[in-house]
């Protein structure tokens, strides 16, 4: 599977990078009321991203115009130039308004109306609650696209940078995530999201295949074609998915190169070999095998030949190891106390703690890459509900309620989850924020599970 990439991004910034004149509030909504105590995230936004000031205790997010962007040869373009250009603006409009920290505002033609304007000017972009603003210019050929665009305090008129990015003209879409990208980076000082991809199970004539698409759901696309059933696909760095697969009889592990379009087998052990993840980087990867007995974690080195080494021994099924951020813990399913728990441990299986204390059936624990929280389903009255809990075990919390959700995974910011869910008859995958708001459906063909995001 190919896949296009942005040409080149030429920037023209303005490296006196002045600094904006409101510092937001980036405080999350940080209190939990449990049993009529107070029980705070954890690490709040604030602390990860840096750029805040308090404004009456309330969240506020970063408040973008994005103007359309206007083509540079009105006159020669095509109805596909035009069409191009409005999807350009809608997809950097819809990629900042996804983020928890943003929130987009679009040109009003009725206050142009009202106004006797053809254009909304910095003061109308004001009165439209506005902060800052994206314009830009767009210009194609017959296989290029060049968009030169302006981030600005529209208070100020001051601009941030000018910056120039260009593509072919099927990788519109590219283009648009790298300029929100941008836009990201600049005012929330952090990297945005907006390039990342997803992998999922799809199910189909009772096989499951990977498929990877767009954060957005955009360009989605068969990864395998193994005709078998794929489980637990794991980003193994940018452009690589581990999966468990029975294509050769046995649950071995493969690794699929998204650039070379292909798939090698990574770990076939007699038995189980499943849930592989990785940290960060990629260079280590813990999953669970049943060559020695009953499933347990192992942990190993990417570009190591030696075999992994087994970090848990118990009588009981340990499943589903997830990283910590910095690689130095491990977080996991077992039944060795009578029911799936999650349990925590350094990534040499010492220092171990069962941290899941509440419901029958705890299961599918990721950690969150900048807050300190995990994720896990809990099962009650037969259908599992997304939960986090810090990872001393305090501030448990309940994110959805509707039907069954399952298989929870963190964006690279750590700000929001994606999971399945059966909330609409079939399963599919939804994203959401940390806090359980904004929940957004990405697939909608049914039999869609276990996703997984890319760093």
């Amino acid at each position: 599977m190919s896949r296009s990439s942005i040409l080149s991004l030429n920037t023209v910034p303005d490296r006196r990078r002045p600094i904006p004149k409101r510092l937001w509030l980036l405080t999350i909504v940080a209190a939990l009321m449990l049993a009529g105590g107070e029980l705070s995230w954890g690490r709040t936004v604030s602390e990860i991203y840096g750029r805040v000031v308090k404004v009456g205790g309330e969240f506020e997010p970063f408040r973008v115009g994005v103007d359309q962007f206007r083509l540079k040869n009105p006159d020669q373009a095509t109805d596909d130039d035009r069409k191009l250009a409005q999807a350009a603006s809608d997809i950097v409009f819809a990629d900042l308004d996804f983020s928890y920290l943003f929130e987009s505002v679009r040109p009003d033609s009725v206050y142009l109306r009202i106004m006797g304007l053809s254009k909304i000017d910095h003061r109308g972009w004001h009165h439209l609650g506005a902060d800052y603003l994206v314009e830009g210019e767009i210009s194609f050929d017959a296989d290029n696209v060049t968009l030169t665009y302006t981030l600005s305090d529209v208070a100020t008129e001051k601009e941030f940078f000018t910056r120039v990015l260009k593509s072919r003209r099927e990788s519109v879409r590219l283009l648009a995530h790298a300029l929100a990208d941008e836009v990201y980076r600049e005012l929330a000082r952090a990297d945005g999201i907006f390039q990342s991809r997803l992998a999922y199970l799809h199910e189909n004539g009772g096989h499951k295949e990977v498929h990877v698409c767009d954060f957005d759901g955009a360009d989605d696309s068969r990864m395998t074609g193994d005709n078998s059933i794929a489980l637990s696909p794991r980003w193994a760095g940018p452009n690589a998915v581990s999966y468990t697969s029975y294509r050769d009889g046995n649950p071995d592990v493969w690794l699929f190169d998204l650039l070379k379009d292909r798939a090698t087998k990574f770990s076939s052990l007699p038995g189980l070999n499943s849930g592989c993840s990785w940290t960060k980087d990629g260079r280590l990867y813990a999953l669970s095998m049943s060559v020695e007995g009953n499933p347990e974690i192992y942990v190993g080195e990417r570009a190591s030949h030696r075999p992994p080494e087994r970090i848990t021994f118990s009588p009981g099924i340990d499943t589903s190891p997830a990283f910590s951020p910095d690689g130095k813990r491990i977080v996991f399913t077992s039944d060795r106390g009578g029911t799936p728990q999650v349990y925590i441990m350094d990534v040499d299986g010492a220092n171990l703690e069962r941290l899941s204390s509440e419901g029958e059936y705890n299961d599918s624990p990721d950690w969150s890459p900048t807050l300190d929280l995990i994720v896990f389903v809990s099962r009650g009255y037969g259908v599992f509900q997304i939960c986090t809990i810090r990872p001393d075990g305090s501030g448990l919390r309940q994110l959805t309620e509707v039907a069954s959700n399952e298989n929870p995974h963190w964006s690279p910011d750590g700000l929001h989850v994606v999971f399945a869910s059966n909330r609409t008859g079939g399963y599919e995958i939804y994203t959401m924020s940390f806090d359980g708001s904004g929940v957004r459906r990405v697939t909608t063909t049914a039999g869609n599970s276990n996703p997984s995001w890319s760093p």
